[in-house]
């Protein structure tokens, strides 16, 4: 255990695991979600949560929820419209 790592490393440290994580799923997702609904946004944002119940990788799963909420935060955004 760190207990002298900062809370900048931490979320430095938890942005890079998302980077990773989009990064590996950008070459067959791209950015399809742009033109996705928030509506299926939503449902794949808490089907993350399921899977986080569920699932051996409890921590990937965290990722795979805060990406989801970053999509879905970026597309109410920026892509509202579209």
């Amino acid at each position: 255990m760190q207990l002298d790592i900062t809370n900048k490393e931490c979320f430095d440290s938890f942005i890079e695991e998302m980077r990773k994580v989009l990064k590996e799923h950008n070459p067959t997702k791209g950015n399809s979600w742009r033109t996705t609904s928030e509506h299926i946004l939503i449902d794949n944002l808490m089907e993350e949560v399921h899977e986080f119940e569920i699932k051996d990788n409890p921590d990937r799963e965290l990722i795979d929820i805060a990406n989801s909420c970053y999509l879905l935060w970026a597309k109410r955004k920026y892509f509202k419209g579209v």
